[in-house]
């Protein structure tokens, strides 16, 4: 009869097939058996996120340590939403600005567009929530994969992000600013929609920067 340790290690191979290069696992709780699922749940190695959704963990984490949350959480958004929704989702404009200019700490909530979203707030470990908002995604071509999450392109997340954004995360908007190298895709953007208002605020924030060639192009 097999010892406790020897069905451990025996969950512990069927759980390796999960993890990433990363060494990060995110597990359906219809893709593990129950009696495999228990066992790493009773020994730490992994903790549920939300109902039927887990996540890896350390077996010598402490009671409230959020270090396997935070470490997974983009893994799992991934994860998740390409389950639930496909190729039919997309980070916020102003999350994919973020994200475009390297800042890829865990917000409070996370919102998520889809035409197939529910308006739902869906709470998660250490106070953090997803809201799937019901709502159409841009067009193909102003959508950007990343590490598996769907962004807005750069471009396009410039022109569709709020001017609350770039007053209150300046630090954010300029890295992002930053990153283009010439007028040209977002001067396309901006023609197609006739975004007057839009088009003044990226010609400031550009000059902001000094990127005032950039700035007078749009103008």
């Amino acid at each position: 009869m097999a010892t406790p340790a020897e069905k451990l290690a025996e969950s512990l191979e069927v759980f390796s097939k999960f993890q990433n290069a990363k060494g990060i696992a995110v597990i359906k709780a219809n893709e593990l058996s129950r009696t495999h699922r228990e066992r790493l749940i009773a020994n730490g190695f992994i903790r549920e996120v939300i109902k039927g959704w887990y996540i890896s963990s350390r077996p010598d984490e402490q009671v409230g340590d959020s270090t396997s949350w935070y470490t997974s959480f983009w893994y799992f958004v991934a994860v998740y939403f390409n389950e639930r929704f496909g190729e039919d989702w997309c980070l916020s404009s102003e999350q994919s600005l973020t994200i475009h200019s390297g800042n890829m700490s865990v917000p409070k909530q996370l919102m998520v567009k889809s035409p197939k979203g529910q308006n739902n707030n869906i709470g998660l470990l250490h106070g953090t929530s997803f809201f799937d908002l019901a709502a159409s995604i841009p067009l193909k071509g102003n959508i950007i994969k990343k590490d598996g999450l769907n962004l807005y392109t750069l471009s396009a997340a410039l022109i569709n992000s709020s001017a609350y954004f770039f007053t209150h995360y300046p630090t954010d908007a300029r890295a992002a600013l930053s990153i283009v190298k010439d007028s040209s895709e977002i001067l396309a953007k901006l023609l197609d929609g006739g975004h007057t208002t839009i088009a003044g605020r990226l010609a400031g924030a550009f000059r902001n920067i000094g990127r005032d060639r950039i700035a007078d192009d749009i103008l």
